[in-house]
């Protein structure tokens, strides 16, 4: 009896040793872990930066690795509450310049879109085609002509789609250039700042 007692006891105490032998690791262990998970997230590779003028958005991610620029240049909503104009660019390779993301209820892009700039037709007359990468937009795809496009709107408090509704008929969405020209001068401090040019 008094046999088993006292290896009962001495499995007693080594069990005792064995668990307070492995409780600094456990602990360090969970240390390590809670470390870990409290450690910030690694710092995006680029630097954003989103403005808004008036009646446009400009959001903008500066990349470091590799370097390059992206920015969007966003209306509010048109007198179509569903439509918007938005310009993208980047660095790297041409986006197909100004589109007009129409509501397909609205315009029916099937047909000759017109785009006119306080109310005065821009020429050529058919710079907006329809971009096949994006439902229901017509985008001006030549650089030269969305260039001068752009040089137009800066000085200008309105430009229009007019086209054809789905139903037949006249179809025109307007948007407000209000901050237009602030937002577009920031978008290109913003690439001069970077040191790199546009595509």
């Amino acid at each position: 009896m008094r046999g088993r007692r006292t290896a009962a006891w001495c499995g007693g105490v080594i069990a005792g040793f064995l668990l307070v032998a492995a409780l600094p690791a456990a602990a360090q262990t969970q240390t390590q872990s809670q470390t870990q998970s409290q450690a910030p997230a690694p710092a995006p590779a680029y630097r954003e930066h989103a403005e808004t003028f008036k009646d446009w958005r400009l959001y903008c991610q500066v990349w470091s690795e590799p370097r390059r620029v992206e920015c969007e240049l966003l209306s509010r909503p048109g007198s179509d509450r569903r439509s918007r104009l938005v310009w993208l660019r980047s660095s790297e390779r041409w986006l197909e310049g100004m589109r007009f993301r129409l509501d397909e209820q609205t315009m029916d892009l099937s047909k000759i879109v017109r785009v006119w700039v306080d109310r005065a037709l821009f020429r050529p007359e058919y710079p907006c085609e329809r971009f096949e990468w994006e439902t229901n937009t017509c985008a001006v795809v030549d650089p030269e002509t969305n260039a001068k496009l752009v040089e137009r709107l800066t000085p200008a408090k309105e430009v229009s789609a007019v086209g054809s509704a789905p139903a037949g008929g006249k179809a025109e969405v307007r948007f407000s250039l209000t901050g237009f020209k602030p937002a577009l001068e920031r978008m290109e401090e913003i690439r001069r700042e970077a040191g790199i040019r546009w595509k």
